[in-house]
């Protein structure tokens, strides 16, 4: 079936075929018609690869599909119904416009009842084995009464009854050839006529295929063509192979009507001769009167009227019936015989009838039949000759009658016979020659049945037939057989059963004990079981066998909740389990409840902040999860707690009664400057005055100031700057070095120093005071009280420099001394002091510098105070 790909053009390589040689291989104009026909034959070589793997992927699947329905007949015990209304209506399409008295007749409604049959599981049984015949088994039919066994079985029943029949007729017919017959209608075949090979319907196909959905089981699917009998008229029949009788010819001939009297007409050969509607007209049987029915097949009915007839004898009359127009009276002929002599005897008959005289004859004998006599009249009689009669007495030892030539039987042997033997032969006896002897002895053969002995007293050896019933069982278990009793199988039970669909509408005549196995015929009808759910009717569905399926209605039973079931209804619910542990697990059908109704409903929050979906069943009031967010009664929080019933609450925005309260700080911005708390819970409105006291360095930071927190806040910048200002002196220092002069200021320090300052020359010997800010490069120079200062200061330099050498030299030598002492024991080392006396100019310098630092000082300690102030 898959086919390389190569082999199966696509869309795509079909259009790249036509389209891979688009420019000509010269360099000339281009040539569109030569491009055309090369892209025409390339797309109809790729069309007909196409159309060649298509047929191969049909044929592949044919031959799928055909192994598939094989395996699947031969896999399943159960064969679906096939749809015989389509088969049959295909298979009588001929008849359809036939005509009402045909359509109606017997043998079409018995053709058609057998072409259903063959297409319903289970409606063919094999008589033999008492099962049904599947589509796909060899078959055997009756050409009697078209019934089906299967193959194998009908061969078996055929060889089993003629060796049977064979062995009780060897006996005495040991040359007669032994027929069978069909096991339901008795036909009787020739022993050559046993069915060898399996042969469609009409006998044409040998082994006729089952693979076919739309073809006849065991059909051929070819014409029948069988000469037609019903009417014999030498057409074929034409429907397909067929089981059953051939219908009426449906040829169309001219045809004459039953009386004859109009014009032949155009009918079906079938329908024979019609009724043209006119008095029949035909002389009845009695020549008198003539037929007053309508137009009418066959010969006319008996004549209702009554006439004066006479007797055969024409010696009296009466009114008789015209349908007996012959009649005898009681009176003798009496007339006188050809012969002259005699007369008569006969009772009233025919003139002419009498016949000739008994006694008339040319040859004559006397009563022993040894003397004849030819000169004899008809009334004369023979007479007696006298010799011995011996005509035979019929007796045991054939003795012959001794008495002379007589008139009348001969009478009973008078010898007696010994040893007479009796009828069977094994007893004898002394005995009157004429009798019988019977013994007592009763025949212990068995008779043709095989199955019970003689048991007639002396019997001869043609022992009668047995005449009990055989009573048997027949396979249809119900019945016993009727035949009286026989050797081998019985016949099959000959009753038929209807077995019908549970509406009764559709039925189907199955042999007597198939009615168990057998499945119901297909009724397309509606089913009418009544409705056991709350539900008025069932959903519409054709009629079936067992229990109708569940009800797949909408339960629509109204809820608590007020919304209906959407469920299947499940009033009638199969379910397996155990009343109790220890029982088995049984069926068992009980009525569920509605389940919990799943109608989606909207549902808002408990806080009303969103409406969610929930099924009906769980519909609840539920928490969102989202803060309240009501606003509380400080006005500046929301309630904080999740989503929770809302109580006394005057609107949909403040909080309730369940809300639960603030618990905050008031967070109310602090005004400009306050760094604490407010002392009250988070509040509405304006927060009370800070009372909280503040310190604060002044400008100057020499000296920390204290104040309420709102005074301070609440004052304008000229009230704090004034509040900040101590009454002591600014220590800032100027450019110069010098404090400023002013109080505890906010702006700026004086640019101009007011200081006085003393300025020395380079010994420091001489003086001189200036204004800070007039002093510009001021030097004063050294004179002669200078240079004789410095002549004395450099004599005691050097005295000084003097004493210092004497002194290291001495500390050196106590130090080598020390160290070479045994008994050193150490001293504290003497450190003289030398105090430097700064000059008056180094005073003045170094005085700055540590004002400055402590005012640094004093600035951090400032700072760190109102720091831990604020914590």
């Amino acid at each position: 079936m898959n086919q390389p790909k190569s082999q199966l053009p696509s869309r795509g390589r079909a259009r790249r075929l036509g389209g891979t040689n688009n420019r000509p291989s010269t360099a000339g104009s281009w040539n569109r018609g030569d491009e055309k026909k090369a892209n025409e034959s390339k797309l109809l070589s790729a069309q007909e690869r196409f159309n060649q793997a298509t047929q191969k992927h049909f044929q592949n699947a044919q031959e799928v599909l055909k192994q598939g329905t094989q395996y699947e007949y031969e896999s399943s015990s159960e064969e679906e119904d096939l749809d015989n209304e389509i088969i049959v209506s295909k298979l009588t399409e001929v008849y359809q416009d036939f005509g009402s008295d045909v359509a109606s007749g017997d043998l079409l409604k018995s053709t058609a009842q057998y072409l259903t049959d063959c297409c319903q599981s289970g409606a063919l049984t094999c008589l033999v084995c008492i099962s049904s015949v599947k589509r796909i088994e060899s078959v055997w039919n009756c050409e009697k009464c078209y019934s089906c066994f299967h193959l194998n079985c009908i061969r078996k029943w055929i060889l089993e009854g003629i060796g049977k029949a064979t062995l009780l007729s060897d006996e005495y017919f040991p040359n007669r050839e032994q027929p069978w017959h069909c096991p339901k209608c008795r036909h009787e075949y020739c022993k050559e006529e046993c069915p060898r090979e399996y042969l469609c319907f009409c006998g044409k196909i040998r082994d006729p295929e089952h693979d076919d959905m739309w073809r006849l089981p065991h059909s051929c699917g070819g014409h029948c063509e069988k000469f037609l009998q019903n009417p014999n008229c030498g057409h074929k029949c034409v429907l397909l192979c067929h089981p059953g009788p051939c219908p009426p010819c449906p040829q169309t001939i001219k045809l004459r009507c039953h009386c004859g009297k109009s014009e032949p007409t155009m009918k079906r050969c079938g329908v024979g001769k019609w009724s043209c509607g006119k008095k029949c007209q035909r002389y009845l049987t009695c020549g008198i009167h003539k037929c007053e029915n309508v137009c009418h097949k066959g010969d006319c009915k008996p004549c209702k009227h009554t006439s004066t007839k006479m007797c055969q004898c024409r010696r009296e009359q009466r009114i008789q019936p015209c349908i007996e127009p012959n009649w005898q009276c009681e009176k003798r002929c009496g007339k006188l015989i050809n012969c002259g002599h005699h007369n008569c005897e006969k009772v009233c008959h025919p003139p002419g009838e009498c016949g000739r005289c008994p006694h008339d004859s040319h040859i004559r004998t006397c009563p022993c039949g040894k003397q004849e006599y030819t000169n004899l009249q008809c009334f004369d009689e023979a007479p007696t000759c006298n010799m011995t009669c011996e005509k035979n007495l019929g007796c045991f030892g054939d003795h012959k009658c001794s008495r002379r030539c007589h008139v009348g039987p001969c009478g009973n042997c008078s010898a007696v016979a010994t040893n007479k033997p009796c009828r069977c032969g094994k007893r004898e006896r002394t005995l009157a020659c004429h009798k019988e002897y019977i013994c007592d002895i009763k025949c212990q053969k068995v008779r043709s049945c095989g199955n019970h002995p003689c048991k007639r007293k002396c019997c001869d050896g043609n022992c009668s037939t047995c005449e009990q019933m055989c009573s048997k069982l027949l396979q249809c278990r119900k019945h016993k057989c009727q035949m009286t009793c026989h050797q081998g199988p019985c016949y099959p039970c000959p009753l038929t059963t209807t077995v019908s669909c549970p509406c009764n509408s559709t039925s189907l005549v199955v042999v007597c004990g198939m009615e168990r196995t057998t499945k119901p015929p297909r009724c397309r009808k509606r089913c009418m079981v009544e409705s056991n759910c709350h539900h008025r009717e069932r959903i519409r569905h054709t009629c079936h066998n067992g229990e109708c399926p569940p009800c797949k209605q909408v339960c629509t039973l109204q809820l608590m909740c007020g919304h209906s079931c959407p469920d299947l209804c499940h009033d009638n619910v199969k379910s397996k389990k155990a009343l109790r542990p220890w029982e088995p697990i049984t069926n068992l059908i009980e009525k569920l409840a509605c389940a919990a109704c799943v109608v989606p409903v909207g549902v808002a929050c408990l806080g009303r902040h969103d409406v969610f979906t929930f099924a009906c069943h769980e519909a609840r009031d539920h928490s969102c999860g989202r803060r309240c967010g009501r606003h509380l009664s400080c006005t500046n929080h929301v309630c904080e707690l999740q989503c929770h019933l809302i109580q006394q609450a005057p609107d949909d925005v403040h909080a309730g009664g369940t809300c639960a309260p603030c618990e905050w700080e008031c967070l109310v911005p602090r005004p400009s400057g306050c760094t604490h708390d407010c002392i009250k819970p988070c509040h509405p409105g304006e927060c009370p005055p800070c009372k909280k006291r503040i310190r604060k360095r002044c400008f100057c930071s020499a000296t920390q100031l204290k104040f309420l927190c709102h005074e301070w806040t609440s004052g304008s910048a000229e009230v704090q700057i004034e509040m900040q200002s101590c009454p002591g002196q600014c220590p800032k220092k100027l450019g110069c070095g010098h404090p400023c002069s002013l109080t505890c200021h906010t702006d700026e320090c004086l640019t101009e120093c007011e200081k006085k300052i003393v300025i020395r020359c380079k010994c420091r010997h001489l003086k001189q005071e200036f204004l800070c800010r007039d002093l510009k490069d001021q030097i004063i120079n050294c004179d002669d009280s200078c240079k004789k200062l410095k002549k004395l200061r450099a004599a005691e330099l050097r005295t000084t420099e003097e004493k210092k050498e004497e002194e290291q030299t001495s500390e050196e030598k106590t130090r080598n001394n020390k160290k070479s002492s045994r008994y050193y024991k150490g001293k504290p080392k003497v450190v003289e002091e030398v105090v430097i006396i700064p000059t008056e100019l180094e005073r003045s310098s170094v005085v700055p510098f540590v004002v400055t630092a402590v005012g640094v000082l004093a600035a951090i300690a400032a700072m760190l105070f109102a720091y831990y102030n604020q914590l």
